[in-house]
């Protein structure tokens, strides 16, 4: 392409999972939470009239920042950015504060648009393997690099750093320390309070999973306020619809309702884990809503995949290294899952 930039040449994009357009399949390869968001959320938006298509929203949500400094202890609303959901918010951490030709730690395997925003904009991934329980082996925290971006539970694997683990690391980092906590909700505990503890904190939240809200692109960033004050300095001038933060509100005053559905997904990934592990699988323990099952058997893991994409029932595969004897199954319905469990065992017992 003669009229691209030269950095883009060799990049070929991130690649979400699949959207298939027929709504009767069983959906489990993109962790979004079967169950709807909050009544008060459907409310807000109907209850929005066509002054809020004609008019520009809130360009800083401010609202919306409020209720989430509020509902999480918060000193104010100026430590809080809202985004176009988490993706933007990440993509605007690398933008702010790794200049091209610098380096950004990760581990592997993690979210894999880490790696193209780093791409994206010029500038190094260091990426350093996870030991064989998924978690930060020595070389992470000796490991040289402007910023540092650590998912917590992360993805594909669903385990989660020790608090403490994490705490070592803000300590001793040189530079920002990105917790990205978008399946946090699904866990045992989170790292919230890092922001007024560590000056090099921030933790980012999403809401598409634990609040349902995946069609409406939410995040937030939570960091000191000189830290957001950079972030505001990068971010679009209306980077939230008015819909989206109207949602965003009404989701977050209705935290109960959201809580209760994350008690619903974790009651099945325990029934899931234990029948996917009577069928051969071994699954890390998750603290997220999937779990990474590896399988060594036959047929291979891209064949299950394969095979129960023709039976409607759709799960991801990566075909990275490490990754390839594994399928992440989103957390589904308890039919929905028990469907799952079916026609797996159909698959891998013939």
């Amino acid at each position: 392409m003669k009229y691209g930039r030269k950095i883009l040449e060799p990049v070929a994009g991130y690649v979400p999972g699949e959207q298939p357009t027929d709504l009767n399949v069983i959906k489990l390869n993109t962790n979004e939470n079967p169950y709807p968001p909050s009544p008060r959320v459907v409310e807000a938006l109907h209850a929005l009239g066509t002054e809020a298509m004609r008019r520009y929203p809130d360009p800083t949500a401010s609202a919306f920042r409020r209720e989430c400094a509020k509902r999480h202890g918060l000193p104010g609303a100026d430590w809080i950015i809202a985004g176009n959901g988490m993706d933007e918010l990440l993509s605007l951490a690398i933008r702010t504060f790794v200049d091209p030709d610098e380096k950004v730690l990760a581990p592997y395997p993690t979210y894999s648009l880490y790696d193209v925003l780093c791409k994206l904009h010029g500038c190094e991934m260091v990426s350093v393997d996870l030991d064989g329980c998924f978690q930060l082996p020595e070389a992470f925290h000796t490991t040289p690099a402007k910023l540092c971006l650590l998912a917590r539970p992360n993805a594909p694997s669903g385990v989660s750093v020790p608090r403490a683990e994490v705490e070592r690391l803000c300590r001793s980092f040189p530079g920002i320390v990105v917790i990205d906590e978008a399946y946090v909700d699904f866990g045992d505990d989170h790292c919230m309070d890092f922001p007024e503890r560590f000056g090099n904190a921030v933790v980012m939240r999403t809401f598409s999973k634990s609040f349902s809200l995946a069609g409406m692109r939410i995040g937030i960033a939570v960091a000191r306020p000189e830290i957001i004050n950079e972030f505001m300095k990068m971010k679009d001038s209306y980077n939230m619809s008015a819909f989206s933060e109207a949602a965003a509100l009404a989701a977050v005053q209705d935290y109960d309702y959201m809580r209760g559905n994350v008690e619903r997904v974790r009651a099945t990934r325990g029934r899931l884990f234990a029948e996917l592990t009577a069928l051969g699988f071994d699954i890390p323990e998750s603290q997220s809503n999937f779990l990474l099952a590896r399988w060594n058997g036959t047929p291979t893991a891209r064949e299950i995949f394969e095979r129960l994409k023709t039976r409607g029932i759709y799960v991801r595969y990566f075909a990275l290294r490490g990754l390839e004897s594994a399928l992440r199954i989103t957390v589904g319905t308890d039919e929905q899952c028990g469907a799952l469990v079916h026609a797996l065992g159909e698959i891998v017992k013939k």
